[in-house]
């Protein structure tokens, strides 16, 4: 007995040995990988490349098998341990050479790795994307991009400055060179970040964060999130910084960005309008970006009015004389020559000279002498003064805003833009078809692929609050975070529209009840139509005098503070087509005495037979339930077009258990569910199956416990169309 137990300790101590050196050789080799791997992580934001992955992974396999035969012990001896089991020995010793085997082949394959980046480390992060850019036209340009391009990559020059009038292509050509630089991987970092006419440094804090994937969550100033940024910049190694649309001093300090020089090999290149700013940001090489030659204007002219097809004998000479009236502006003659493409009538073209030869205007605001005349005959030349009155509309937002379509054409519809006669959808698609000519005609773009946004090119934008000064007369002061409302002499009689959207202003000062035209705010102007007061969480009260906007179309109090309306201002609202309730502090809520608070408003909101579109919270299921019972039965609701409910499954404060919960039950007429953050594991738990037999539509969104829509044969969509 005393044998088998020496025979056992030794045969233990052989194993363990084992374990001691395979863990040794190997586990260190792989501790120096991780080791080597972690600075490369935090400072480039990179990670190791699958091979390497799978190494480490194998790595930690033999080690488990390692170890998992020095732990079993007991079942290599027989006869009740009184002898030792050479049938197990010789299985083990047979999967040892196997792991040896192993180890050997991993060791070789480890020797082989090298901490040179390009064959051992793959970027983890890509800190930004390409940049859609439009065709460089004529070679002139072609030559300034090159020229930026080996200024930039000149080691004795650090800070650039490209300037140029608005309109001549700047952006375009420094996308080029931006996306060229993001192929070549030169630096480390290549970043492009919009400053905007009104720098807001908080934005492009948050902007460089997100394209660094750098959280900032957790800094509470500006000073804090500039450290945050700084450290991780300086981490990841050289970088080139485009700063585009730069109208004044912006200090790298404060936003957090590493001064650019020799010693780290980095970049900073501004692109502004004017020279000053290039000046003032000290620049050590200075770019001026010019109009295209005669010929190059001539080229691209002729292009966008149709080519050859157009140009004859007659109308040549005169559409040269045209593309000169430009002044070499891509902008400029792209948006001319579409408003003149496929014209034949030589009436047309003489007109059109002429009236580019006489619409010339002085600077105004900064902007260059002659672009606003050539962006005004496009604007001339639109189909109808409704066109024309959409396209001054989109100025109302602010500088390079994402502008959601359907938003703007609700708005247009509202404003009494689009014939008040039609039917909703008959208006929906006359307001895209006034969009899509605003599209062909350059005046509004579409931001990438995305066609549910659009934006205004600043220089159009621009052109458009120009003629706002004259004839209409709109107040355009939208994201300038304003702390007082514009001054009393500006609230000139015939004004309007007034846009102060995205400002901190409390009060509205001065004498609006003087302008006769303004439709657009609320202190007894009769003819509103349009109220939206959305986003403004610091007032609880919906102003007194609401009950006298009786033609009032659109109300939008979304995402704000309000909680009462004025005794019977809903009633009086019989024309209220599209009122938005939703995200804001009013949530219908289910009472302690078992029926519904808040429940004369809801009668009233459901009395509003013009009353088209409706969205709203409720706290819970219950109430939402039960007031979906009533609107199955009310008149007006069966002619909704858009009924949009949010339910935030919470009562009093506290998460409701996904068993306690009630299924939502549909109305009879809805047709598109739209689900988000919900933890369900399947949508039968949501919603009844037959109210699922309407829909054509479900999004599903952020529902990260869902597994399946439901079982087989369970769930049946008749109607479905989209997922």
């Amino acid at each position: 007995m005393a044998w088998v137990e020496k025979e056992e300790k030794k045969d233990k101590e052989v194993v363990l040995e084992f374990v001691d050196r395979v863990v040794m050789a190997l586990g260190g080799q792989g501790k120096s990988w991780d080791q080597s791997l972690i600075p490369c992580k935090v400072r480039y934001g990179k990670r190791p490349k699958e091979e390497v992955t799978n190494w480490l992974k194998n790595l930690e396999e033999i080690e488990n098998d390692v170890n998992s035969l020095g732990s079993s012990d007991a079942h290599h001896m027989c006869f009740k341990r009184h002898c030792p089991n050479y049938y197990s020995r010789l299985k083990r010793s047979k999967m040892i050479v196997k792991i040896l085997h192993r180890v050997k082949a991993l060791q070789e394959r480890g020797s082989s790795f090298t901490l040179t980046e390009n064959i051992f480390i793959d970027s983890l992060l890509e800190t930004s994307y390409s940049l859609p850019a439009t065709t460089l036209h004529g070679s002139s340009a072609e030559r300034k991009k090159e020229e930026i391009f080996q200024c930039i990559m000149d080691p004795e020059v650090s800070i650039i400055g490209v300037f140029g009038m608005g309109g001549v292509g700047k952006t375009t050509i420094m996308r080029h060179i931006y996306n060229h630089l993001k192929e070549t991987r030169d630096f480390d970092i290549v970043m492009w970040v919009t400053v905007s006419s009104f720098f807001n440094l908080e934005k492009v804090q948050e902007k460089i964060a997100e394209l660094l994937g750098c959280d900032l969550s957790s800094c509470g100033d500006e000073t804090s999130r500039a450290m945050r940024l700084l450290e991780a910049l300086k981490r990841r190694g050289n970088f080139v910084i485009f700063l585009d649309d730069v109208w004044d001093n912006v200090s790298l300090q404060n936003v957090g960005i590493p001064k650019a020089d020799r010693s780290n090999c980095s970049k900073i290149v501004w692109i502004s309008r004017s020279v000053k700013v290039c000046h003032s940001m000290e620049s050590q090489k200075e770019i001026k970006l010019e109009g295209l030659t005669d010929e190059e204007a001539w080229s691209l002219f002729k292009d966008k009015v149709g080519g050859e097809d157009v140009m004859s004998p007659a109308i040549e000479p005169i559409a040269r004389k045209v593309a000169k009236e430009c002044w070499g502006l891509p902008l400029a003659l792209i948006t001319v020559g579409r408003a003149l493409r496929k014209e034949y009538q030589l009436p047309i073209w003489r007109n059109a000279l002429q009236e580019l030869k006489t619409s010339s205007t002085d600077q105004i605001d900064g902007m260059d002498r002659d672009v606003f005349g050539n962006l005004k005959f496009s604007y001339n030349r639109l189909s109808s003064d409704k066109t024309r009155a959409c396209f001054l509309y989109c100025a109302l937002y602010p500088e390079d805003a994402k502008i959601l379509v359907d938003e703007l054409i609700e708005y247009w519809m509202a404003e009494g833009l689009i014939n008040e006669e039609e039917s909703i959808e008959t208006a929906k698609d006359k307001g895209h078809a006034y969009l899509n000519e605003l599209k062909d005609a350059c005046m509004i773009e579409c931001i990438e692929d995305d066609h549910k946004y659009v934006r205004m090119h600043d220089l159009i934008r621009d052109h458009a609050i120009h003629i706002t000064r004259e004839q209409p007369i709109f107040i355009v002061k939208a994201g300038l975070q304003l702390k007082e409302s514009p001054k009393e002499e500006e609230w000139v009689e015939n004004l309007e529209r007034v846009s102060l959207m995205m400002n901190d202003i409390k009060e509205v000062q001065g004498q609006p009840n003087s302008c006769r035209q303004l439709e657009c705010l609320p202190s007894k102007l009769w003819k509103l139509q349009l109220l939206k007061l959305g986003w403004l969480s610091s007032l609880k009260e919906i102003l007194q005098g609401l009950e006298e906007l009786v033609k009032l179309r659109h109300l939008d109090i979304s995402n704000g503070g309000w909680r009462s309306f004025p005794s019977g201002a809903l009633l009086k609202m019989s024309y209220l087509e599209i009122l938005d309730m939703q995200s804001s502090q009013w949530e219908f809520s289910y009472g302690s005495n078992g029926g519904t608070q808040d429940n004369s408003t809801f009668l009233q909101i459901m009395s509003l037979k013009c009353l088209a579109n409706f969205s709203a919270d409720f706290t819970d299921v219950l109430t939402f339930n039960s007031y979906i019972h009533r609107l199955d039965n009310s008149e007006p609701f069966k002619y909704f077009d858009s009924f949009l409910f949010g339910v935030t499954h919470t009562y009093d404060g506290h998460n409701v258990e996904n068993e306690s919960m009630e299924k939502v039950i549909l109305p009879d007429t809805a047709n598109y569910l739209g689900i988000d953050g919900c933890n369900f594991i399947q949508l039968s738990d949501i919603v009844f199956s037959d109210d699922l037999k309407q829909l054509i539509d479900c999004r599903i969104q952020k529902c990260k416990d869902m597994e399946w829509i439901g079982k087989e044969g369970e769930i049946i969509l008749p109607s479905f169309k989209k997922s």
